[in-house]
C-alpha cells in the first residue's frame, strides 16, 4: 500500500500555475511519490500533466467539480485529462447540495446520476470513486445514505475517510471490511479532542489505533491511503504531511 499526499491539505498553496507546480515540486521534497489533485485553482491541464512527469509524481485519484462530472461533454475532457496524467480513478469529493436534496428522494436522484457517470467513466477504461463525510450516515427508511451508495451503485469504488466515518458514528474497521473490492484509494485522517473539541489530527497525533487500521487496509487490497487534512492545522501543512508521512513509514 502506497502513502500518497492529498492535495486538499495545501489547497492555499495552490491557487496559481505557479503555486501549483512549486507545491507539487516541495510534496516530491517531503518524501511523497503519490498525490491526489483535488483544491487546484485555474490551470492549463497540459501543464499539469508536464509537471506531475517531470517532477516524478504518480496520480492516485482526484477530487473534480460535480458541473464537470454532471455534464456528459465536460465528463469526455475530464476522462482525457486524466488519462494524460495516467490517473486510474475520477473521484468526486461529496454530494452537491444544490438539485440533491438531504433526504431519500433526494438520493435517489443523486443515485441514479452516479450510475450514469459511472458507466461513463468506465466505459472509457476509468474507474469512478465517491468520497464520504458524516452526512451519508443519516438514516432515511432504517437505511443509511452511505449503504445506499454501496449497494445502488455497484459498479463505482468509494474512497472511504476514516475520520468521517467515525464522526457519522460507525465504524470505519467494519466499512473497510465491508469494501474489499470496492476500494482503490483509502483516506486517513486522524482524531482527536483538542481543547474539549473534535479535531482532525496527523496521523499517530489523534486516537485512532493504527496498529489494527493499516495491516487491515493492507489485507483487503487496498492500494493506497492517502493523507487528509481538512484543517485544524497545529503546524505548517506541509510539515503537517511530513509527520504523517514519517509516523506510517514506522508502521511499514
Amino acid at each position: 500500500m502506497k502513502i500518497a499526499a492529498q492535495l486538499y491539505n495545501v489547497r492555499e498553496y495552490t491557487k496559481t500555475p505557479s503555486d501549483i507546480e512549486a507545491t507539487l515540486r516541495k510534496i516530491k521534497a517531503v518524501g511523497y511519490d503519490v498525490i491526489q489533485i483535488s483544491g487546484f485553482g485555474p490551470c492549463d491541464p497540459a501543464m499539469i500533466a508536464t509537471w506531475v512527469k517531470e517532477i516524478g509524481l504518480e496520480v492516485c485519484v482526484t477530487h473534480t467539480p460535480w458541473p464537470r462530472l454532471s455534464d456528459p461533454i465536460e465528463l469526455k475532457k475530464v476522462i482525457t485529462e486524466h488519462k494524460n496524467i495516467n490517473c486510474p480513478i475520477i473521484g468526486l469529493g461529496a454530494r452537491p447540495g444544490e438539485g440533491y436534496a438531504n433526504s431519500y428522494e433526494g438520493w435517489s436522484r443523486f443515485i441514479k446520476k452516479l450510475n450514469e457517470i459511472t458507466k461513463q467513466v468506465k466505459g472509457e477504461g476509468l474507474n469512478f470513486s465517491y468520497h464520504n463525510h458524516d452526512f451519508e450516515f443519516e438514516k432515511w427508511k432504517d437505511v443509511t445514505a452511505m449503504d445506499r451508495l454501496i449497494e445502488e451503485v455497484p459498479d463505482m469504488l468509494i474512497t472511504l475517510d476514516i475520520f468521517w466515518v467515525q464522526a457519522g458514528g460507525a465504524n470505519p474497521l467494519t466499512y473497510i471490511k465491508n469494501l474489499q473490492g470496492r476500494m482503490k484509494v483509502i483516506h486517513f485522517k486522524d482524531y482527536r479532542i483538542f481543547g474539549g473539541k473534535r479535531q482532525f489530527a496527523e496521523i499517530g497525533q489523534g486516537n485512532f489505533a493504527w496498529e489494527e487500521i493499516v495491516p487491515l487496509c493492507k489485507s483487503t487490497g487496498i492500494s493506497y491511503a492517502a493523507i487528509e487534512q481538512d484543517g485544524d492545522f497545529l503546524v505548517d501543512p506541509f510539515e503537517s504531511l511530513a509527520m504523517s508521512l514519517e509516523f506510517l513509514k514506522k508502521l511499514q
